[in-house]
């Protein structure tokens, strides 16, 4: 458990770096940002592939649209709400709302173990909720006041952020629930193989996407923008590492533990979005955002607890 634990954390790392991108991207486009990095992803995993041929004899016709809705929906479109939220809202909000994803699971496998007379009381989960609730008040109002202050931002923008951040939640909800049972169900199949496979995929999508963006732009700007290497060079890391590595090791993760559990996991990635931010920033965290921090881990404690707690 240990390990799977340790694979969890070490994913989560990787996957901080998803929300700095778009900060550091700033002049473009959301959804090129998506492109480019699943565009990477797909060259890498298809390349990949050939040495992955044996493995891939297991897979049957259901397991190839399982991955790729995993990868349409849980990569490519998951993280162009995301980057959106990060641009508009900031990356500490969307960080938060993806804390938010061990408290649904919880939910979920509750209302699941419902049919089997597993439940627990609905009443031990509403003060961890209204924890989790507080701390995502604090950490929105203190990116608020900064995005404001810093001039960049109006109010309808930020939280037409936070709406995109909303919508990633469910979708991030359902990804890791979705490519962990597929793992649990086939413990022979190589979780390398299982990342290459979305990947791979993915790649026929994020060149379509690549060539209706390329035929919509405008002519007279660049299509890689004032800043090509820079851009390459990122799309490369998001795709090669965020991605590729990312899911491994979350793959690896999700064959050593419970889903229920797996997901708690996504708790390090907000951690790690928040602290990636600030560096980037070369600022301190605000003493509100600490507190919602704080009430928001506390929250997502209790509420798990609560779950594993038979009623």
């Amino acid at each position: 458990m240990f390990l799977g634990v340790a694979f969890g954390i070490a994913a989560c790392m990787i996957w901080g770096f998803a929300y700095v991108a778009p900060l550091i991207l700033t002049s473009y486009d959301p959804m090129l940002i998506a492109l480019g990095r699943y565009t990477a992803f797909g060259c890498l995993s298809t390349g990949l592939a050939l040495t992955q041929l044996k493995e891939f004899r297991h897979y049957k016709a259901a397991d190839w649209k399982r991955a790729l809705a995993l990868g349409l929906i849980g990569n490519l479109f998951y993280y162009w709400l995301l980057a959106e939220a990060c641009q508009r809202a900031g990356a500490p909000v969307a960080g938060a709302f993806t804390a938010m994803i061990p408290i649904l699971v919880a939910l979920i496998g509750n209302l699941r173990a419902k049919k089997h007379g597993r439940a627990i009381a609905w009443k031990a989960l509403v003060p961890p909720l209204f924890l989790v609730l507080f701390g995502m008040i604090c950490l929105n109002g203190t990116e608020f006041v900064y995005l404001v202050e810093s001039g960049r931002q109006t109010n309808a923008n930020f939280w037409t952020g936070v709406a995109f951040a909303f919508v990633s939640l469910f979708i991030w909800t359902w990804y890791p629930i979705c490519h962990g049972e597929w793992l649990i169900d086939h413990p022979k199949r190589s979780p390398q193989a299982w990342s290459t496979a979305q990947g791979m995929t993915l790649l026929p999508a994020s060149l379509i996407g690549v060539a209706v963006y390329v035929f919509n732009a405008d002519p007279a700007q660049p299509v890689l923008g004032e800043t090509p290497m820079l851009y390459l060079t990122v799309s490369v890391i998001l795709g090669v590492v965020t991605s590729w590595v990312g899911i491994w090791l979350w793959s690896l993760m999700s064959q050593r533990l419970p889903t229920a559990l797996g997901g708690q996991m996504i708790v390090f990635e907000t951690l790690f979005a928040v602290v990636y931010t600030h560096l980037w920033r070369e600022v301190w965290p605000t003493p509100l955002m600490l507190i919602g921090m704080a009430f928001l881990l506390v929250g997502i404690v209790g509420a798990l607890r609560a779950f594993r707690t038979p009623a």
